[in-house]
């Protein structure tokens, strides 16, 4: 393949590497650097453990309730209420949750609980809730503001006394008797010793401290506690608690809350669900509780009546002498008694659903409905109607309290209100109709009685009239207080619709999970050295093996692979003549002998990107391995500007290559002794000012011819071709060169750049040698360590 094509080829391939660490060669270094797997490996396990030992433990609590749907709403489902879109699961998940979560709910559990005043202890690592385990007892005095959510100190002195100290800044002041916020304290600096059970006065609190006897106090220790206000505990419980259904389609959920202190966890959950079942159970008897109340008042009107119509029947038998009405007065008297008493009746419903249709024009969202206590069919169907819209009022006032006025679910709840609203005053006003007819008929009737008792004698006729008035109240007393009963009984036996399976219990521990960290730690302790291994290799910009070698210069062979030498002496092969560096170069001189082979003298020169790359150390070895062949071999110092051959071999530098090049010195006078048989030195000699200019003058050819005539291989140590041009002309003399590139030494950008120019042009052979190849990355160069093993 000629220099072009080669060039082409360079151009057209695509970087192998493209950027990306190799996993084997990772998985090797991994290897070659197993300290940092020594040292991270059980400092993360160790940095595990301590975490697990200090950390809070944060434990979850849960409660498990089952939904059940009322008889009542599901009566009549289908026919009247279709398209509202509440089913039993839905109301029972998504407006069961709603409630459990509302601030209603959870704000009437936490004042039956002691949750303001949180009680800790100050450890060296982390600090302990004592909820139902402090030594102390803070009495509040709730007439006084107090300040809110702000460490209060306790630091037990001996002596019975106690130190408290208080540190804040712009805290908020609350009034619990009025259960709100009354503005903030600005900059708060207060420290004073009191006694167990003295009040500590303050303009921002006042409280006492009590001892429990059976609690020990540590002396000097620091303990803190905070006032909490139930705004702020209900915000704070409210964001906590996850609610789950068992399982997909279930009417049983699981209500849990995470937190650290145990204790305090299930106690909130048994009073969430204890005002959970009250709310529910309070709901259901709402309706009866109107009805008591709708009861009692007409009870008072009926017994006035009924009280001043006993006396009027008593006053007229005083005052007349009555004789007995005969049997068809009777008959009369019992007909119309009747149907006054129907009549009332009537009029009792139509005042009590008057009442409801009133209510729902002016204030649809208003709970004040009433459940018609006259049961019959028709009734019986208005009664569920008034049930499901007594429960999306509800929702929709859960719901507002959560959420925006733009939420989509409050705004189909208005709509589904509205309907249902519509549907019962539909309903209320067809059974009124009804009434005014049956009101009609028994005027009628009535009026045809009046026309008959007419014709009775007078004083007959008024002792019924009085009679059947009297009758008639006392009927429907009699009716009211059976009404009465029959609604206190359906309230007494009322139930929540809801039940607890199982009661608050605390069911694992959700953080730290050490199983989990325990494995995630061994995975992190060996990822963290391969991530740095990894991170070292893709910033590393030197070339380090073969493989970027060959992703930079595809089609340049490699002709070399030297060892790392830590030897002091230049020449290996003559100190270590059977060393593995110097079968390295023993293999190099093999390889190179297949190159140029018809002709009878070999010209080699090394160069490479930059100085400190080991050019000059294997051009000298490169050389002795041909002299100890037999081969005559002369090495050339050709690096003009920065000579190294001299100090190498002592020689005095005043007569070279240089000096003979401008006829200061002859041919002879520039050959010295290598210190090896067969082997000769040309040092560089005095360093020239233009030392490209010379190099390509017509001298140095003929230099190089008269080398060729006197020996069987000339070596040339020639200068960095990615710094100067000087290598690049001497190339033109010479039958291979060979690019010397150290391993983790040699600049990739900077190698990169010289292929680029150098490979454009047409050179004779070429290729690398790779030197100073650690042993530790021999593997992945394809070189082992055990091929490079000495022979000794």
């Amino acid at each position: 393949m000629n220099n072009t094509q080669s060039q082409n080829s360079y151009t057209n391939q695509p970087n192998r590497n493209d950027g990306l660490i190799d996993i084997k060669k990772i998985l090797f270094l991994a290897k070659s650097n197993w300290y940092l797997f020594v040292i991270i490996v059980p400092l993360v396990l160790v940095g595990t453990y301590f975490y697990h030992r200090y950390s809070k433990v944060i434990y979850n609590s849960s409660v498990t309730i089952m939904l059940k749907a009322e008889d009542n709403r599901a009566m009549t489902r289908t026919d009247l209420i279709e398209g509202f879109g509440l089913s039993p699961e839905t109301n029972s998940l998504e407006s069961q949750s709603i409630i459990l979560r509302s601030k209603k709910v959870v704000s009437s559990a936490l004042k039956k609980l002691d949750f303001e005043i949180d009680i800790y202890s100050d450890g060296y690592l982390m600090d302990f809730d004592l909820y139902h385990n402090s030594p102390f007892k803070i009495e509040m005095d709730s007439g006084h503001v107090q300040i809110l959510n702000t460490p209060i100190h306790l630091i037990p002195k001996g002596n019975n006394k106690i130190e408290i100290r208080i540190s804040a800044e712009n805290s908020w002041l609350h009034d619990y008797s009025a259960s709100e916020n009354i503005g903030g304290t600005g900059f708060v600096e207060f420290s004073e010793i009191v006694s167990y059970g003295d009040y500590v006065k303050t303009p921002y609190c006042r409280f006492k401290v009590h001892k429990v006897s059976d609690t020990e106090i540590k002396p000097k220790h620091d303990y803190y506690f905070y006032f909490r206000s139930i705004d702020w505990l209900t915000n704070n419980y409210r964001s906590k608690i996850n609610i789950t259904p068992i399982s997909e389609g279930s009417s049983i959920i699981n209500v849990s809350i995470t937190g650290e202190n145990r204790r305090k966890l299930t106690s909130f959950l048994d009073a969430l669900c204890e005002v959970y079942l009250e709310d529910n159970l309070e709901r259901k008897n709402l309706i009866a509780v109107r009805t008591l109340s709708f009861i009692d008042k007409q009870l008072v009107q009926v017994s006035d009546t009924l009280e001043s119509t006993l006396e009027r029947l008593l006053a007229f038998r005083q005052n007349q002498i009555f004789i007995k009405p005969d049997e068809m007065s009777t008959i009369l008297a019992d007909q119309y008694f009747e149907y006054e008493k129907e009549l009332q009746i009537v009029n009792l419903q139509k005042k009590y659903f008057g009442e409801l249709v009133d209510q729902l024009r002016t204030n649809p969202l208003s709970e004040d409905y009433l459940l018609p206590a006259f049961a019959d069919n028709v009734n019986g169907v208005i009664s569920t109607l008034i049930m499901e819209l007594l429960t999306l009022t509800n929702e929709y006032k859960l719901v507002e309290s959560q959420s925006s006025v733009n939420n989509p679910y409050l705004k189909d709840l208005d709509t589904k209100i509205k309907v249902g609203t519509d549907n019962l005053i539909t309903a209320l006003t067809k059974v009124i109709k009804n009434l005014e007819i049956q009101e009609e008929r028994l005027y009628q009737n009535i009026a045809d009685l009046n026309s008959k008792m007419s014709k009775l004698p007078e004083a007959e006729k008024k002792y019924l009239d009085i009679e059947r008035q009297y009758k008639l109240n006392d009927a429907i007393y009699t009716f009211l207080l059976q009404k009465q009963s029959e609604t206190n009984i359906t309230k007494a036996s009322n139930a929540p619709d809801n039940e607890i399976i199982d009661k608050a219990v605390v069911d694992g521990i959700v953080a730290p999970n050490e199983a989990a960290d325990r494995k995630k730690a061994l995975m992190l302790a060996f990822l963290i050295p391969i991530a740095i291994i990894a991170l070292k290799e893709y910033f590393n910009n030197t070339v380090r093996d073969k493989g970027e070698i060959n992703s930079i210069a595809p089609d340049v062979p490699i002709f070399g692979f030297i060892p790392q030498s830590k030897s002091v002496h230049e020449n290996i092969i003559k100190s270590e003549p059977i060393s593995n560096i110097s079968e390295a170069f023993r293999g190099l001189r093999t390889k190179l002998n297949f190159v140029g082979a018809n002709n009878s003298t070999k010209v080699i020169a090394l160069t490479s990107t930059n100085t400190g790359e080991g050019k000059t150390y294997c051009a000298l070895n490169l050389a002795s391995a041909y002299a100890i062949s037999g081969k005559k071999t002369v090495l050339l110092g050709f690096d003009l500007r920065k000579p190294r051959l001299t100090g190498i071999f002592n020689h005095d530098n005043s007569k070279g290559i240089s000096d003979h090049l401008i006829n200061e010195a002859s041919y002879d006078e520039i050959i010295h002794d290598g210190g090896m048989k067969n082997l000769s030195v040309v040092q560089a000699g005095t360093i020239p000012p233009n030392p490209s200019e010379l190099i390509a003058a017509k001298e140095t050819e003929l230099f190089f011819e008269k080398l060729k005539q006197d020996f069987d291989c000339v070596i040339v140590d020639s200068p960095p071709i990615g710094i100067v041009t000087d290598a690049r002309i001497l190339l033109n003399h010479v039958d291979c060169a060979l690019y010397v590139v150290r391993s983790d030494r040699t600049d990739k950008e900077h190698f990169k750049a010289t292929m680029n120019n150098l490979l454009g042009d047409e050179l004779p052979c070429l290729g690398f040698i790779l030197n100073d190849i650690n042993k530790k990355t021999a593997g992945y160069g394809h070189y082992s360590e055990k091929y490079y093993a000495d022979n000794k």
